[in-house]
């Protein structure tokens, strides 16, 4: 009969502790996604996404010296609002639809707004070259992966730049079914 008869339950496993950055973005929306085109204070620049809820998420890239990675993430969590106006909550819920003056968006833009983020998926182990990623799954099966990659370079003002934030939205295609 084997061991099989001798353990007729298994022991439920723990599931790990999730991060801050799980607790905080599964099972949102997303209202917009906007480009931080100053340099940040890590000195690259950066993408925010913020939620229906109000909440901001801002994500640059930077150098690290003290770990395995050489180019980390560096989130910044801006909870919501304490006080929300009528306002604000529609502008929040409609997200560029609800701002008149909103510029067009982009491809990516169209794409990952007013998906609902279904789960966070953290790599511990450094990319090829030494970065740090992240990789939103949307409820759809969509996926918008954040890469740090580490450069060196000078930008406009001089300034030289230590990494730079990589992104890559990918969806899965859709089959078309067409009836004769």
């Amino acid at each position: 009969m084997g061991d099989e008869s001798l353990l007729p339950w298994q022991r439920a496993e723990r599931p790990a502790p999730k991060t801050d950055l799980q607790e905080y973005l599964e099972g949102q929306q997303i209202s917009r996604l906007w480009y931080l085109d100053d340099v940040g204070p890590t000195g690259s620049r950066g993408l925010a996404v913020e939620l229906t809820s109000g909440a901001k998420l801002l994500v640059w890239a930077g150098r690290d010296r003290t770990s395995a990675f050489t180019a980390r993430l560096f989130f910044r969590w801006l909870p919501p609002p304490r006080i929300i106006l009528p306002r604000m909550a529609r502008a929040f819920s409609a997200g560029r639809d609800g701002d008149p003056a909103a510029e067009r968006p982009d491809d990516l833009q169209r794409a990952v707004e007013g998906q609902v983020i279904r789960g966070v998926l953290h790599s511990r182990r450094p990319t090829s070259a030494g970065g740090e990623q992240v990789a939103i799954e949307m409820t759809g099966g969509a996926k918008l992966a954040l890469g740090a990659t580490p450069i060196m370079r000078q930008t406009a003002q001089g300034e030289l730049q230590l990494a730079t934030l990589d992104y890559e939205w990918s969806a899965p295609e859709r089959s078309r079914i067409v009836l004769p």
